[in-house]
C-alpha cells in the first residue's frame, strides 16, 4: 500500500491527462504541494495554477471540459444549479456529486480539500475572476 502512495505521490505532470485542447503543461514549477485545481489530485501550484486558468478559459466559451480520466459525464442530470466544486462554475447536483465522487475515486482529491488550498481566489459565479 505504501508503495502505490508514494506513486501516486510523486506523479509527474506529464503523467497527469490533460483535454488535449489545452496543450503541454508548464515544465517548470514550484516545488510546493497543493490540491489541484480541477479534482486532478496533488502537485505543484504552478500547475493548479495553469489547470485552472484553462478551465476558466473553457468556461467562458461554455464548453467545460473534465479530467479524461473522470469518464463521460453523466447523461442524465438534476435541473437545478449550483456551484460545482474544484472551480468547474456551476452546474447540476448531479455533475456536482459525479465531480466529487470521480475526484476521490481517481485522483484521491476532496473538493474541500481544494477549496482550502487558498487557489479559488473568486467570485464563483463569475468565471473571469481569475486571482492567482
Amino acid at each position: 500500500m505504501w508503495r502505490l502512495v508514494s506513486f501516486a505521490l510523486l506523479m509527474p505532470a506529464a503523467a497527469l491527462k490533460f483535454p488535449p485542447s489545452w496543450g503541454t503543461p508548464p515544465e517548470i514549477m514550484t516545488m510546493d504541494y497543493v490540491p489541484l485545481a480541477g479534482g486532478y489530485g496533488h502537485g505543484s501550484s504552478s500547475l493548479s495554477s495553469w489547470i485552472y486558468k484553462h478551465i476558466q478559459e473553457d468556461l467562458k466559451k461554455g464548453k467545460p471540459q473534465f479530467p479524461p480520466e473522470f469518464g463521460d459525464v453523466p447523461k442524465a442530470q438534476t435541473r437545478d444549479l449550483r456551484l460545482l466544486p474544484f472551480g468547474y462554475g456551476q452546474g447540476s447536483g448531479t455533475l456536482a456529486l459525479w465531480l466529487r465522487k470521480r475526484a476521490k475515486e481517481v485522483y484521491s482529491e476532496s473538493p474541500e480539500e481544494f477549496e482550502g488550498s487558498g487557489m479559488m481566489k473568486f467570485d464563483p459565479f463569475r468565471s473571469d475572476e481569475f486571482l492567482s
